[in-house]
């Protein structure tokens, strides 16, 4: 019995040994999301759990990894605390500066530590503990009518391009498409466009039915919902400016071919008439004889 009991301290004691006397008790970044090409300070606070001192502590962040869109910027990734006493703090702070290519998004970075134990002279290295960052751009989207020729008085189909012509990617946007005098919506006013990625479009189609009564100019207020890379909701409002013509002016301006219909009607007439000559023409001649 005494040996098991004997047995069991040991482990205990072991076991102990070896848990880690160092823990990061906070993360700060200033700003807290930073844009590609912008410096960022990172604040780590580090604590002595135990009563036992350590010396010759080693903290790095590692960036290795080429997913990691952070480098280094006038300082190390890598900090030297020669000792820090059993329950004692201290805040190490690293510059960073996020890569111009960096992409939005929270990026987890593995932060590495070794450290000798002064009371037990134990060397213990390359634990690791991970810290978030966050790289985020503001999302510019714009709204463009498509080329399309809209007349009155019948049903038309228009598309509305959407581009995205910012750093950040957007997710689950939603195209809503509002009131306006004269035009009565016949597709849905909401569509989902879905995600859209930096320096790309999408296009949304609309079917509508434009009164004789539509102004020449419309003013169309539209919103745009989406989320950004860290999943937070925005709503935009807008306006799309187009024309409408009716049938007479788009055939002026080239805008569409003139109709056949008239052309065939006329030609049509003509040669009835000709037929009714010709009848007659015979008619006559039957009556000379």
């Amino acid at each position: 019995m005494k040996k098991q009991i004997l047995t069991m301290t040991l482990v205990i004691f072991l076991s102990l040994s070896f848990i880690s006397a160092f823990s990061i008790k906070d993360v700060e970044s200033s700003p807290e999301e930073v844009t590609p090409g912008q410096i960022i300070e990172v604040s780590i606070e580090i604590e002595n759990i135990f009563s036992d001192d350590i010396e010759n502590l080693i903290v790095k962040l590692d960036l290795s990894d080429e997913s990691i869109p952070f480098a280094p910027y006038q300082s190390s990734a890598e900090k030297f605390v020669e000792e820090l006493e059993g329950g004692d703090e201290e805040t190490l702070k690293f510059r960073l500066i996020a890569l111009p290519s960096a992409q939005s998004g929270i990026y987890k970075i593995p932060v590495k530590t070794s450290y000798e134990n002064k009371e037990e002279n134990v060397s213990i290295k390359e634990e690791i503990s991970l810290i978030s960052l966050i790289v985020n751009s503001d999302v510019e989207l714009k709204v463009f009518f498509e080329d399309s020729v809209l007349i009155r008085g019948k049903e038309n189909t228009f598309s509305i391009k959407i581009v995205n012509s910012g750093f950040a990617d957007v997710r689950f946007a939603y195209l809503t498409v509002h009131d306006v005098v004269g035009i009565r919506f016949i597709s849905e006013r909401e569509q989902y466009i879905g995600d859209i990625d930096s320096d790309d479009f999408d296009s949304v189609e609309y079917n509508a039915y434009i009164g004789p009564s539509a102004s020449s100019l419309i003013k169309l207020p539209v919103t745009l919902k989406y989320r950004d890379a860290t999943n937070k909701e925005f709503i935009e409002q807008k306006e799309i400016s187009f024309k409408v013509y009716s049938l007479k002016e788009a055939q002026e301006f080239g805008l569409v071919q003139k109709s056949n219909y008239a052309i065939f009607l006329g030609a049509g007439v003509l040669v009835i008439f000709y037929i009714g000559y010709r009848i007659r023409k015979k008619r006559k001649l039957k009556m000379r004889r």
